[in-house]
């Protein structure tokens, strides 16, 4: 971000970062995250454990890992359940609330690929997964680079329209849905011609990514609004949101 802006051009943040992203707010926020990370998690864990499909070398490396991360996820999630914390601790909880929704927005795919390699289905079914996954990744680069250009072109200061106006936003939503509709697309014809395979197995694991892809790409759209507030409260002093009279006075009298 250049130096050149200033609070001005972030004004509508100073009503989010004191409504829908206060610290007490995201704190509760965080928990739902958790839970959520929790439940893909035991799904990876369950399908590793039950299936003997499951064998990719990947795995090896992915589930300690996310299990890991999850364990730090939990501590942190569960100090900032505090709102004194939750106030002293703002900056690096807007951080960590960054990294914690890009990290949700992946794990649905546990249960999608997890799923195509116990079903044992053809190849093209998990590229499909694979290519969807990465658009995604591919959109939320995008949805940055137009925060950026909103902020430039002063989308964000008093009486602007903010992250998303979607009377006017109609094409740029559209991208994601154009996107899967096309990758599906191509995929269907292979599906029916392919009679190997259960209609009911394969329709099962596009449910699937179409759940784990909606998450992601919901995700991708808004998550520049997260990435602005940690921008702000790091730059700017008046986005540093003091706490209430009554947890400073609590604070005192520790």
């Amino acid at each position: 971000m250049q130096k050149k802006y200033n609070e001005e051009d972030f004004m509508l943040f100073d009503d989010i970062a004191t409504d829908r992203l206060y610290p007490p707010n995201i704190s509760g926020g965080l928990l739902g995250v958790l839970m959520y990370s929790a439940v893909m998690n035991a799904v990876l864990l369950f399908a590793r454990w039950q299936s003997p499909n499951i064998i990719h070398p990947s795995w090896n490396i992915i589930v300690p890992v996310s299990i890991s991360i999850l364990i730090v996820q939990a501590v942190i999630t569960f100090y900032y359940f505090h709102e004194k914390r939750a106030f002293t601790f703002q900056r690096f909880q807007s951080i960590f609330l960054c990294f914690v929704t890009i990290k949700m927005s992946l794990e649905g795919y546990y249960i999608f690929f997890t799923a195509y390699e116990d079903k044992s289905v053809p190849t093209y079914v998990g590229q499909l997964g694979t290519s969807i996954m990465l658009g995604g990744i591919v959109f939320l680069i995008l949805s940055i680079i137009r925060a950026v250009n909103r902020v430039k072109d002063g989308h964000f200061r008093e009486g602007g329209n903010g992250i998303l106006n979607f009377s006017q936003s109609k094409s740029y939503v559209s991208i994601p849905i154009i996107f899967g509709l096309t990758m599906v697309g191509g995929a269907i014809p292979k599906m029916l011609e392919n009679s190997l395979y259960p209609f009911t197995i394969m329709l099962e694991l596009y449910f699937i990514l179409l759940l784990v892809s909606l998450i992601q790409y919901a995700i991708a759209l808004v998550w520049p609004e997260f990435l602005l507030l940690a921008y702000c409260k790091f730059k700017f002093k008046s986005f540093y949101i003091e706490p209430p009279e009554s947890i400073k006075h609590d604070t005192n009298n520790e």
